[in-house]
C-alpha cells in the first residue's frame, strides 16, 4: 500500500491523538484512499475493521460523536478574546498578590505580638532579678516602732511627682535633687501624723505621673534624665518611702494607677490608654517588699481606677486626666454602682496640679496637689499652685476625720 502523506503520523502527535485524527478524517470525508483496515494497520489496533467502524459512528453516543460534541461545546463556550483572557489573568494575579500580602501582614503582626510578649517576660524577669539583688544589698525589712491601739486608718496619696522634670521660674526651681528632697519632707510629715493618730492600717495610693516622661517635645526638653532612668529611680524612691512608713503600722496596703506622662505613644489620639510604662512601678515595689509580710501591693486591674474600702467607706482613685472634679462624682458613682452594686463615698483625683474639693449627692471629690508644683507650661499660662501631697485619717464612726495638705518644706 502506498500511503498518502497526509495520513502519516505527526511528530507532535501521540499514538492516541494520531488515531483520533485518522478516524475524524474517515468519518467526515470518507476518502477512497483511507479504509478502516488502513486505520487498524496504521495505529496497530488489535480489533476487526468493522468493530472500529461501529465504535466510531454507529450511534450519536459513539466515541467519535462524544468527542466531537465536547470539542464543539468547548469551542462555543470559549468566546473570550485573547485580550479578555489576559485581562482576567492580570486580575487574578493581582488578587493573588493581595492575598499573599495580607498573609505576610498577618504573619508580621503575629510575630510582633510574640516578640512583645517575650520582651515583657524578659523585662519582668530582669526586674525581679534586680530587686532580689538589691534586697541583699539594701533590705527593706520591717523595723517596727509603733503598734496601734486606735481604730484609725491613714491614706497617703503620692501624685504628680514628675521626677525628671526641670523647672526654673519665678515660683520655684525643680529638678531631680529637689524632687528627692520634697519626697523626704513629705514622708517625714506623714510619719509624724501616723504616729500622732496611732493608725492601725496605712493605705498608700500612687496616683500617677510619678515621672515626667517624654510624651511631647516640651517634656523631653524639660527632662533631666531619660525616661527609663526616671522609672528606675522613682520606683526605688517609692519603695524606700513605703518601707519607712510601713514600720509604723501593723499593715500597709499599696495601690497604684498610672497617669498620662508615661504613655508609650506620643500622640494621645493614637495611644491605648492602659499601654503605659508606669504600670511597671508596682512590679518593682512588690519585689522589693518580698521579704515583708506586713506590706501588700494590690494586684494591677489593668484599668485606670483604684478602688478601696477604708473603715467601711468606698473610695475610688484615678489619675484624673479623663475626669472633671465637678462631674466625676456623679459619673463614677453611677459606673461603680452599676458594676458592683457599691455606691462611692469619696473620689480622689490628681493631674490638675492644685487642690480643690467638690461635694454632690454626698460624694466628696478631692483633687490632690502635685509634688512638682508649677512647671514651665503652667508658668506661661499663669497657673500657679503650691506643691504638696495629701494625707487623710479615717475612722469608722465619721469617715474622713482629718485631712493634711503635706508641705514639701
Amino acid at each position: 500500500m502506498i500511503l498518502n502523506p497526509i495520513y502519516e503520523k505527526h511528530e507532535s502527535e501521540s499514538d492516541y491523538e494520531y488515531g483520533l485524527r485518522l478516524i475524524k478524517e474517515k468519518v467526515e470525508k470518507n476518502p477512497e484512499d483511507l479504509d478502516w483496515q488502513d486505520i487498524v494497520d496504521l495505529t496497530g489496533l488489535d480489533c476487526h475493521r468493522d468493530s472500529l467502524r461501529k465504535a466510531a459512528n454507529v450511534t450519536p453516543y459513539s466515541g467519535y460523536s462524544v468527542m466531537k460534541y465536547f470539542m464543539e461545546k468547548n469551542a462555543a463556550g470559549n468566546t473570550d478574546s485573547p485580550d479578555d483572557y489576559l485581562k482576567e489573568l492580570d486580575e487574578r494575579t493581582v488578587e493573588f498578590k493581595k492575598e499573599r500580602q495580607r498573609f505576610f501582614d498577618q504573619r508580621r503582626e503575629y510575630n510582633k505580638i510574640i516578640r512583645d510578649i517575650g520582651r515583657g517576660e524578659h523585662l519582668e524577669e530582669s526586674l525581679i532579678a534586680a530587686a532580689n539583688n538589691l534586697n541583699t544589698i539594701l533590705p527593706l525589712n520591717p523595723d517596727k516602732r509603733v503598734l496601734s491601739t486606735e481604730d484609725n486608718e491613714a491614706i497617703l496619696v503620692f501624685a504628680d511627682w514628675h521626677y525628671g522634670m526641670v523647672a526654673d521660674n519665678v515660683w520655684q526651681k525643680y529638678n531631680t535633687s529637689e524632687c528627692r528632697r520634697r519626697v523626704e519632707n513629705v514622708v517625714s510629715a506623714a510619719y509624724e501624723r501616723i504616729k500622732f493618730h496611732q493608725c492601725r492600717r496605712l493605705h498608700i495610693i500612687i496616683l500617677g505621673d510619678t515621672c515626667h516622661g517624654s510624651i511631647h517635645t516640651s517634656a523631653r526638653v524639660a527632662s533631666e534624665e531619660l525616661t527609663c532612668d526616671q522609672i528606675m529611680q522613682v520606683s526605688e524612691m517609692l519603695a524606700e518611702a513605703i518601707a519607712t512608713l510601713a514600720d509604723l503600722v501593723p499593715e500597709t496596703i499599696v495601690y497604684a494607677t498610672y497617669g498620662n506622662h508615661l504613655r508609650t505613644i506620643q500622640n494621645k489620639q493614637d495611644s491605648i490608654h492602659r499601654d503605659n510604662m508606669e504600670r511597671i512601678i508596682p512590679w518593682w515595689i512588690k519585689e522589693r517588699m518580698a521579704g515583708r509580710d506586713d506590706v501588700l501591693v494590690a494586684n494591677d486591674s489593668g484599668n485606670e481606677f483604684v478602688t478601696l474600702n477604708v473603715c467601711g467607706y468606698n473610695i475610688c482613685a484615678t489619675h484624673g486626666d479623663l475626669d472633671n472634679v465637678k462631674t466625676s462624682g456623679r459619673m463614677l458613682n453611677t459606673l461603680f454602682t452599676k458594676r458592683s452594686g457599691n455606691a462611692l463615698d469619696y473620689i480622689l483625683l490628681a493631674d490638675k496640679h492644685h487642690t480643690e474639693e467638690f461635694e454632690e449627692l454626698g460624694i466628696e471629690t478631692i483633687l490632690v496637689r502635685a509634688l512638682c508644683g508649677t512647671d514651665e507650661y503652667a508658668n506661661l499660662k499663669r497657673l500657679y499652685s503650691t506643691p504638696g501631697q495629701l494625707m487623710m485619717i479615717f475612722n469608722s464612726s465619721v469617715g474622713r476625720d482629718a485631712s493634711y495638705n503635706l508641705s514639701v518644706d
